[in-house]
């Protein structure tokens, strides 16, 4: 089944495979391992046709930096002919970024379409959701916090243990901008649903965040792991799919807490925070979306691009990278979908 979110309503539809043409019977999960043969064919991957494409000029979410620019692009390169290259940053920044000419990428890869929406209609009008990474709690093995962290990781502390030390005044947090980063603002939006379903007092979300904005906290999307690994902090948000790829220790987040599992999307929406423009965001599962951008240099190579990301051998990329995969969700006008993004699409 896919999820249809349309872009007037903004709201999810699950329509059954024989609904049209492009309905996918299709488990995403299912594609932990990657085909012999690539859905982009020796022949296809050595024509002209590929070859003269440009350049798949990618725009990402921080967070996307180490599977796009280690292994995803450069499959693409190997596969296609077509040369990549990637650039990172806040989801919200980066669509800001695009929505002022600043930067001209073909393609942008996105957590939650909120970003995707600043783009609507001029430079996009569709995108495509194909995975999730929960939020975790990452911590420095040399952190003298670091054997009660594991005791907890471990289960042999409770949850609720973390939420006190992170009180300590001599605790070193890492978090993300909320105000251009959906992993900033789910990570405050986190804290809230912990203080309910955690049983915390109230008011531990202020003693650890000390603000909305507190500078001592904040750091770039694409900075705030490596302050970890050397250990400049104690414990940082981050997605799942960075520990993993970063081989960094640590602790899960229960699904009610951790914005990962679209199933729990009616909870998050109970969450809400005010951001530093005066808008106000409301909680949804951290879902990767990718959508083309127009009116930008050599957007078949971006279209080129997606339709890899989309196939078997590429989903796989992310899935050994610690994503979830999960059905696609086609989010605005499904007609402007080229064909070669549909196929693979179905395909899986």
């Amino acid at each position: 089944m896919i999820r249809v979110v349309h872009n007037a309503k903004k709201r999810t539809l699950y329509l059954s495979s024989a609904l049209s043409a492009i309905t996918l019977a299709i488990g995403l999960t299912g594609c932990g391992t990657p085909s012999a043969t690539n859905s982009l064919s020796s022949d296809k991957t050595n024509s002209p046709q590929t070859k003269n494409l440009g350049t798949a000029n990618v725009a990402y979410a921080g967070s996307l930096q180490l599977v796009n620019d280690t292994e995803l692009g450069p499959n693409f390169t190997h596969q296609t002919g077509i040369a990549y290259i990637g650039r990172g940053g806040g989801s919200f920044g980066v669509a800001h970024l695009i929505s002022s000419d600043q930067i001209t990428p073909n393609v942008f890869e996105s957590v939650g379409v909120a970003p995707i929406q600043l783009l609507e209609p001029h430079y996009t009008s569709y995108a495509i959701g194909f995975a999730s990474s929960p939020l975790v709690i990452a911590y420095s093995p040399t952190s003298p916090f670091a054997p009660t962290f594991k005791a907890i990781a471990q289960g042999k502390l409770p949850l609720k243990t973390l939420f006190t030390l992170m009180e300590s005044k001599n605790f070193h947090l890492g978090r993300t901008n909320p105000n251009t980063d959906p992993q900033g603002q789910a990570f405050i939006m986190m804290m809230q649903l912990a203080v309910k379903y955690e049983h915390l007092p109230s008011g531990t979300s202020q003693k650890i965040l000390g603000g909305t904005n507190n500078p001592n906290q904040i750091f770039s999307e694409e900075s705030i792991l490596s302050r970890l690994q050397a250990g400049q902090l104690d414990a940082s948000s981050a997605f799942l799919s960075e520990v993993v790829q970063r081989h960094l220790p640590y602790i899960s987040l229960p699904s009610a807490i951790n914005f990962g599992d679209p199933a729990d999307q009616s909870i998050y929406a109970t969450t809400h925070l005010r951001l530093s423009d005066g808008k106000t965001v409301t909680g949804s599962p951290l879902e990767i979306y990718v959508t083309p951008v127009q009116h930008t240099p050599d957007a078949k190579a971006g279209v080129s691009f997606i339709s890899y990301l989309l196939s078997k051998p590429g989903l796989a990329v992310y899935e050994k990278n610690g994503y979830e995969l999960t059905p696609p969700v086609i989010y605005g006008n499904r007609s402007a979908i080229p064909m070669s993004i549909l196929k693979e699409v179905k395909a899986n």
